[in-house]
């Protein structure tokens, strides 16, 4: 062991971890502190959570756990009730800690020479792909931001993928995967990975083509519209043989107690809760709609609770979002992280006052130009 040189400690790090890093949103403690404002003042709407919260029947179901047993490796219950909203069987359903855990599962049961993404996306794909060791093959999209299906179907062949991972609605761009174009990329000689953490914000699923397909597995996550996304929680509906290997290959205790009790309980209350998620679809048209009065601006077409906008002509996408930031308006500005989005910031679907908000931050940075 060296004794002059503390960092040749890395020699036992993997070589192919040494860049390998994913940027999540900050906490809004780091981000109020920075800009001068007290919590209570800023708008949060860079992460698409379901601001209005989970109702009192899940807080009341989450103090009633009992800390300090285990939870259910099996996760019977759980699976039950997931199977009976998903309309399938428990020997269908794998639960996890967030629909994240469920996707790198399905990474380390396959061990793939590659996967292919269709960029710009999700950059937990890429992340998670990397982490792995596996060569992450990104096929852009669409100029209209679709995907690109016989690109990626020739990627998936040229590479011998044996991962495709495709959001629907796609994280940040808001665009659907047709069913029909999910029929045909399960042509192939591939596990088509349908990530469908914002579905309840649209009205298309590919669940229709569960049982016709079984290569096709579908991860969803209580984090958007259930309000959970601190406990952690989602599930991937796949082939039963599947299943079984994932449940085999998963941290035995994966999905805690309290995020247990947690989506039992939204499952049971669902109704209550998709309220809040017809309202946060109002607002994410109305801030549609809004920002076309805005000439430098572009608004993508969503179909979650979030918006994709462009930012055009002489202005930087990066200082409207600082601009923005320093008023106590929090978005995302991605950069290049899941694909080139430099000129592009993303806004959340909040509560009406929310929207409100931004549209006079905008319009107090149309007049500072």
């Amino acid at each position: 062991m060296s004794s002059n040189n503390v960092s040749d400690i890395t020699r036992f790090v993997a070589p192919h971890l040494a860049k390998a890093t994913y940027k999540g949103v900050e906490t809004v403690e780091a981000i109020a502190k920075e800009v001068g404002l007290p919590v209570e003042k800023l708008v949060k709407l860079n992460a698409n959570e379901n601001v209005y919260g989970a109702p009192q029947q899940v807080l009341d179901a989450i103090t009633k756990v009992q800390h300090h047993v285990y939870p259910d490796p099996s996760q019977v219950k759980l699976r039950k009730a997931v199977a009976g909203l998903m309309g399938v069987t428990p020997e269908n359903v794998c639960c996890g800690a967030g629909s994240d855990d469920l996707l790198d599962i399905i990474i380390r049961m396959v061990n793939p020479k590659a996967i292919v993404t269709s960029t710009p996306t999700f950059g937990m794909y890429s992340f998670l792909g990397s982490v792995a060791n596996v060569d992450v093959i990104n096929v852009p999209r669409n100029d209209d931001f679709t995907v690109d299906v016989d690109a990626v179907r020739q990627a998936i062949r040229d590479n011998g993928a044996k991962i495709a991972f495709l959001a629907s609605p796609n994280n940040p761009t808001g665009t659907l995967l047709p069913n029909a174009d999910v029929e045909t990329l399960a042509q192939e000689d591939c596990l088509i990975i349908v990530d469908e953490a914002y579905a309840d914000f649209c009205d298309e699923t590919a669940m229709s083509l569960f049982g016709k397909h079984d290569n096709l597995i579908i991860c969803r996550t209580m984090s958007k519209w259930a309000g959970l996304a601190g406990l952690r929680l989602g599930f991937a509906v796949a082939h039963k043989d599947l299943v079984s290997v994932m449940m085999a290959i998963k941290q035995p205790y994966n999905v805690n107690t309290a995020a247990e009790a947690a989506g039992l309980a939204a499952i049971e209350h669902r109704e209550a809760i998709m309220v809040t998620v017809r309202a946060m679809r109002q607002e994410r048209d109305r801030l549609f709609n809004e920002l076309k009065q805005f000439s430098w601006l572009r608004p993508i077409p969503s179909s979650a609770n979030f918006t994709l906008i462009e930012v055009t002509g002489d202005r930087s996408a990066h200082d409207v979002y600082m601009a923005l930031r320093k008023r106590g308006i929090i978005i995302r500005f991605f950069g290049s992280q899941g694909g080139n989005l430099n000129n592009f910031i993303r806004i959340s679907a909040g509560k009406p006052e929310h929207t409100d908000a931004v549209l006079a931050a905008l319009k107090a940075i149309e007049q500072d130009a």
